[in-house]
């Protein structure tokens, strides 16, 4: 029996939607919200964004953001598990559902999207130079001299920009940051490479240090990372953090911030007086 046009549009109709609504069954966040807790995957070594203090508690900036999160939805901030992992373990994290999502210093990079779904950027991130205030350097071009010894931490990237921007500085290589930010203190080096936030936080809590203004690369974003193709989370998490960066979640987001940074975040209203 012949099939007109009209119900193979109806059927085929038919089927779109009742996929729509299988995918949207899928939902990890609708299992989050019937469990009442997040379970989410962030670093325990990469201070200030996630690491353990000295009462042997995970604290840190994305830990705080995170929390957040959690208040949010559940109006308690202590509903949620986190799991500590490495940065290997990020994406198979959330590819296997071991966590709802990630919150882990994970910039946002063109063939990272491909792998996993990203939010807009819950902090800007860059890469500039950590001097002593008492330093004549001011500016990118001022460590350019054989008089200065720029540190940092033997990354491609690092050696990278210690070539292309101070091809006359001595190259000091260490291990990591805290050894990059010890040199400096005692003048071993007299500029360090730091990413943008971590140099902001050492010098909240030291007012000996000064971040340099000329950042040493474009600005990046650092993104709350999950499985791809779940669009309802997706879609909660990058509203929640646009309300952090510039609605109604500012002034709790601000707190945070402050908190890590030492100063007040960039409003995405910038031309809304606060």
């Amino acid at each position: 029996m012949k099939r007109s046009l009209a119900f193979w549009a109806a059927a085929c109709a038919a089927l779109l939607v009742a996929t729509a609504a299988s995918a949207q069954e899928k939902s990890r966040l609708d299992e989050i919200m019937a469990r009442g807790s997040l379970i989410v995957g962030t670093s325990s070594e990469a201070p200030p964004f996630g690491f353990i203090d000295e009462k042997g508690e995970l604290v840190g900036f994305d830990v705080d953001v995170a929390r957040l999160i959690a208040k949010a939805l559940f109006k308690d901030p202590n509903k949620i598990e986190f799991i500590r992992q490495s940065h290997a373990a990020r994406w198979p994290n959330v590819e296997s559902g071991k966590v709802d999502f990630g919150i882990q210093v994970a910039t946002i990079y063109p063939d990272r999207i491909a792998r996993v779904a990203f939010t807009r950027g819950y902090i800007d991130s860059g890469v500039t130079l950590l001097v002593k205030k008492d330093s004549k350097i001011r500016k990118n071009a001022d460590a350019n001299s054989d008089r200065i010894t720029v540190g940092h931490t033997g990354s491609p990237a690092s050696r990278d920009r210690a070539k292309r921007l101070f091809p006359k500085a001595k190259e000091a290589v260490f291990d990591s940051t805290s050894a990059v930010f010890s040199a400096l203190r005692v003048g071993r080096i007299e500029a360090g490479q730091f990413d943008v936030p971590v140099a902001r936080h050492l010098a909240s809590k030291n007012p000996d240090v000064l971040v340099l203004d000329d950042w040493m690369t474009e600005p990046t974003n650092n993104g709350i990372f999950m499985k791809q193709g779940d669009f309802k989370l997706w879609l909660l998490l990058d509203t929640l953090v646009a309300e952090m960066r510039g609605g109604s979640l500012y002034s709790e987001y601000k707190d945070v911030y402050e908190k890590w940074f030492g100063i007040e975040p960039p409003h995405d209203k910038y031309y809304v007086k606060r």
